[in-house]
């Protein structure tokens, strides 16, 4: 968090020059999220040929690979000034791998240092996970693209999720958050605005034929979209609850932690589930356990506590129920048997 000193120290410098934007990049990221940033803080053309801020590429690296084969040639953090008015976080095609990459320590380091400087951060769709990732988000109000919004919560729980807004605004952290695709553009012009002024943001905004950009406290409900079918959409959120769970089957999951990660109650969470899976979310749940289990005893030489924690059972004794209520044997029995052929 900004603390006061610097935050007037931070204003005071922006109101004797051309504002300072660095675009954070990794690997991985959209090009579209970047694009956005490009046309709004770099694009001199509504200007007269005067940028409205003065817009740097950063990364661990001298360059970053984006999607679609694309790449941008970067300056490396090391060389970066951490004083900078705005970092802006680009989303992510994956932002859970991507979060887990070599370039991820740096990367926060230097955006945790710019924002104690001073720095406003804005994250655009999932980058949202790198604020998180860094812990600017614990008890802020903030968004992300919302096919994403349950992994977020699960790797987030301190951050405070509005999936339906467009973008939000913490003016106390100087924290900016987008739900991704579109609604970037409207929050980098809304920073525009912030940083240079609305006459500068309208400029900016009607060389893009972007008459009435979205304004801050805009829902996703507002838009008009038609709605997913019910049936498809109860499918689809129990099959994000699967996905997610597998993933993490080390955790102590429960009919009921599962079903506040689906953001239903446990009744209309096991008759979604039995609906979409055709078995109760428990049954589902002991089988992936006794799955991975099969195959850390037959591929590892673990011992039996540690299966039964990477399973997300609370001890040996558990493993031993588990596998003789499924399989009828024990299981060093089941490895004995399997590990000799």
């Amino acid at each position: 968090m900004p603390n006061a000193a610097a935050t007037q120290t931070t204003q005071s410098r922006r109101a004797s020059r051309v504002p300072r934007v660095v675009a954070l990049l990794m690997d991985g990221m959209w090009t579209h999220d970047l694009a956005n940033v490009i046309q709004v803080f770099g694009n001199g053309a509504p200007l007269k040929g005067q940028a409205p801020c003065e817009l740097t590429f950063a990364s661990t690296g001298s360059s970053a690979s984006l999607d679609h084969g694309l790449s941008a040639a970067t300056t490396p953090l090391r060389a970066c000034d951490t004083t900078p008015d705005l970092v802006c976080v680009p989303g992510f095609v994956d932002p859970c791998r991507a979060i887990q990459s070599d370039e991820t320590d740096e990367t926060i380091a230097w955006l945790r240092e710019s924002a104690r400087n001073g720095a406003e951060v804005a994250s655009l769709g999932t980058g949202a996970f790198v604020l998180g990732a860094a812990g600017l988000l614990d008890g802020v109000r903030c968004t992300t693209h919302h096919a994403f919004s349950a992994e977020f919560c699960l790797l987030f729980p301190a951050a405070l999720l509005d999936e339906d807004a467009i973008f939000t605004h913490d003016r106390t952290r100087g924290i900016w958050t987008s739900a991704g695709g579109a609604s970037g553009l409207d929050l980098c012009l809304s920073l525009a605005s912030h940083l240079s002024g609305p006459v500068v943001a309208s400029q900016v905004a009607e060389a893009m034929s972007l008459w009435n950009p979205r304004p801050l406290g805009t829902r996703s409900d507002a838009f008009g979209m038609p709605d997913t079918p019910e049936v498809e959409r109860r499918g689809k959120d129990v099959e994000q609850v699967c996905k997610i769970v597998s993933a993490n089957l080390s955790r102590p999951w429960t009919v009921a932690s599962m079903a506040r990660l689906g953001g239903v109650s446990v009744r209309t969470f096991q008759r979604h589930f039995l609906e979409s899976i055709g078995e109760t979310p428990k049954e589902w749940l002991l089988a992936q356990r006794l799955e991975l289990a099969t195959l850390l005893l037959v591929q590892t030489d673990l011992p039996m506590p540690v299966v039964a924690s990477r399973v997300g059972l609370s001890g040996a004794d558990a493993l031993y129920r588990l596998f003789v209520a499924q399989l009828d044997e024990s299981p060093s029995s089941y490895r004995k048997r399997f590990s000799s052929q």
